[in-house]
């Protein structure tokens, strides 16, 4: 499915208004000139900025409002795309309980899997690609990942 730019211009001014709406909610930290809203902020006013300038671009182009993408004809690549948001959500509703470590790897190694990846190589490539992500996001940004069964690394 293919969406004209000016219905996705609108959406992106829609949800830069919901995201900077949802930013003024945070709250302020005493004694600084600015607060927790102030990337947010700057992140939806960059949406809205570029949904208006597909808006424009969409109507300069007078073409249909949708229509369907090729790749809506390939039956693999729509089960790509089911299987992705399969393993988004399964890995928002696991993670919390089993742990980022063990949902990581498995939602990696079925993508890799149907992504055609051989099973040695497909097994060697989750498990580092999620050792990295989870060095990097726990390790480096401090951002606090689920643990679940697993007992905490201490990076």
């Amino acid at each position: 499915m293919r969406i004209s730019d000016t219905m996705l211009g609108g959406v992106l001014i829609a949800f830069g208004a919901a995201l900077a709406g949802y930013s003024q909610t945070f709250p302020a930290i005493p004694g600084q000139t600015y607060g927790a809203a102030i990337f947010p902020t700057a992140i939806a006013i960059g949406f809205a900025g570029c949904g208006g300038l597909l808006v424009m671009q969409g109507l300069r182009s007078s073409g249909r409002h949708l229509e369907a993408a090729e790749w809506m004809l390939d039956l693999r690549a729509v089960v790509g795309v089911a299987l992705t948001v399969l393993a988004i959500t399964g890995y928002i509703w696991l993670a919390p309980i089993i742990g980022f470590i063990p949902v990581m790897a498995a939602m990696l190694l079925g993508l890799l899997l149907f992504l055609r990846v051989r099973w040695p190589a497909a097994v060697v490539l989750a498990v580092v690609v999620t050792i990295v992500i989870h060095g990097v996001f726990a390790g480096l940004l401090l951002v606090p990942l689920p643990n679940g069964l697993f007992p905490r690394i201490p990076w």
